[in-house]
């Protein structure tokens, strides 16, 4: 099991979550959309990875804003 953090982004036509956790070198993301009055998906919407936490975290938000605008 990998340790991480989770990121939530309420918006309002979905809850988005998003799982960054440190594989090896990289810094990966994993990111699930709950759209309302959808069955719920347990594939991830979305994989990231970068080699920096920040920057990954960064691509993240900007990725979510860019499909769920607030």
């Amino acid at each position: 099991m990998k340790t991480g953090r989770l990121l939530k982004f309420h918006r309002k036509d979905a809850e988005v979550q998003a799982y960054l956790y440190q594989d090896g070198a990289l810094h990966k993301a994993t990111i699930y959309v709950h759209r309302a009055g959808a069955r719920a998906e347990t594939a991830p919407e979305q994989e990231l990875q970068s080699p920096e936490d920040a920057t990954l975290e960064e691509s993240v938000r900007a990725w979510v804003d860019a499909r769920f605008p607030r």
